[in-house]
């Protein structure tokens, strides 16, 4: 906002300051007549008394009596010889001959007036105004003035901007609950009605959304099973070993769609409490080893190998053990489904938090599918087959688990040849962590519930 401050107040005083010089400039040659008219009138007096002075005088006493005048005014009387008299603009020899008096500008500054006596000399009167300090201290004065009604006038606004600003800021975040303030007073009352009727709607539109998911992978979930179990029955009651291997083949199915609808659920509920982290403290080491979700003999049969390279420095981190056991877990199984033979993962102290890094020796992520891939339901090329499988929604619930947590995630190349997803987490405190979330809304399931429940 102030940027916008200043930048109006230039504007503005710039505007201002170009006016005023424009008038003083430009308008005694564009107006001479009104200029001369007022300058007449205001040397009416003067005129009058120097005529007094020097009607009478010719020749030498005419010169001596405008010396004396002068030694108190130097240079302002002098008499101007034929020549000059022939010089001077039509306009001005005309008042001269109606008037007996005229006037010009030589600019903003300088003024000349003209006396004709009654023997034809024409005596000039010539001031320059010299109050450039008062007159630069009345801009500074104007412009300071302009500059106070411009704060008493935006103060308000400012701060109303200021706070749709922040509902904008908390609203794009996730908050759909985030409402404009409304002041009785305020200038943007009827944008903050706006923006409160648009944040209602997309709200009811995403909360409807998630309903749908949510209620459409509950109600999957109970034929889902009776179909495993009555495959389950069917293939121990066949003998046709091309049959047995069809419903094998068919159970495999329902196993992909009962992770899938596993995967929404948990998307879901990531949404749904994505500001109710419950951070505890746990060992690094064997904490992410039991989270891996990789079991020997699928490493063994793959021929894949785990490279453990975890920093002594971080014996403890503090995380939210379900939801980041979930995150690690479709990270390592990412990583096992395109690596060639070979996993790194990598913890280590990262200034004021730490990072985590999992890595394979696989074909790694174009560059342009990089930022990609952690949208829901994305997939790259290779992996719409089943040899690779999944789903796209693997690496936007380990997106959704680490903006939890207050950290990032970003996809560069690996060493090894393959994709290197590198993560990095602030350290805190559990205990202060655990206060704070039981401080904002306590009403609806944690995720910790979340995940025993699925």
């Amino acid at each position: 906002m102030l940027p916008m401050l200043v930048r109006l107040y230039l504007t503005v005083a710039g505007l201002l300051l170009c006016s005023l010089l424009l008038v003083q400039q430009a308008f005694p040659h564009l107006f001479p007549e009104p200029y001369a008219q007022s300058a007449r009138q205001d040397f009416a007096g003067e005129l009058r008394l120097l005529r007094d002075r020097l009607d009478g005088a010719v020749g030498a006493e005419l010169v001596r009596r405008l010396d004396e005048l002068n030694r108190d005014l130097p240079e302002r009387y002098r008499l101007l010889d034929p020549a000059e008299v022939e010089a001077l603009s039509v306009s001005v020899r005309a008042q001269l001959g109606a008037d007996g008096s005229a006037g010009d500008h030589l600019g903003s500054d300088q003024h000349r007036v003209y006396l004709r006596l009654d023997h034809g000399q024409v005596v000039q009167i010539g001031y320059v105004e010299d109050d450039y300090p008062a007159r630069y201290l009345a801009y500074v004065t104007v412009l300071a003035l302009m500059l106070l009604a411009l704060l008493l006038w935006l103060q308000p606004l400012w701060g109303d901007l200021e706070r749709l600003r922040e509902v904008a800021e908390r609203f794009g975040d996730g908050d759909l609950e985030a409402r404009a303030p409304l002041r009785g007073g305020s200038s943007i009352r009827q944008l903050c009605v706006y923006f409160n009727n648009m944040a209602d709607q997309i709200g009811r539109l995403i909360q409807s959304q998630r309903d749908l998911v949510n209620a459409a992978s509950h109600e999957l979930r109970t034929p889902i099973t009776r179909l495993e179990f009555g495959l389950a029955n069917l293939s121990d009651s066949l003998d046709d070993r091309v049959a047995r291997a069809r419903v094998h083949a068919l159970r495999c199915d329902v196993e992909e769609l009962d992770l899938l609808v596993g995967e929404l659920l948990t998307l879901g509920m990531l949404e749904r409490n994505g500001a109710r982290a419950l951070l505890e403290q746990v060992e690094a080491g064997a904490f992410l080893r039991a989270s891996a979700g990789l079991a020997a003999e699928e490493l063994r049969t793959r021929g894949t190998a785990i490279d453990w390279l975890l920093s002594p420095a971080l014996a403890e981190i503090v995380v939210e053990p379900r939801s980041f056991a979930r995150a690690f877990s479709n990270l390592m199984r990412n990583a096992l489904r395109y690596a060639d033979g070979l996993i790194r993962v990598v913890l280590e102290p990262d200034g004021a938090g730490w990072r985590l890094i999992v890595e394979d020796d696989g074909v790694g992520i174009p560059v342009e599918d990089r930022d990609r891939v952690f949208e829901p339901f994305y997939r790259l090329d290779r992996s719409r087959d089943r040899a690779t499988g999944g789903f796209g929604l693997g690496l936007s619930i380990v997106r959704q688990v680490i903006d939890r947590h207050g950290g990032e995630i970003r996809v560069e190349a690996s060493n090894l040849g393959g994709a290197r997803f590198v993560i990095r987490l602030p350290e805190h405190r559990p205990g202060e962590l655990r206060a704070a979330a039981a401080e904002r809304d306590g009403d609806g399931e944690t995720l910790d519930q979340a995940f025993h429940l699925q």
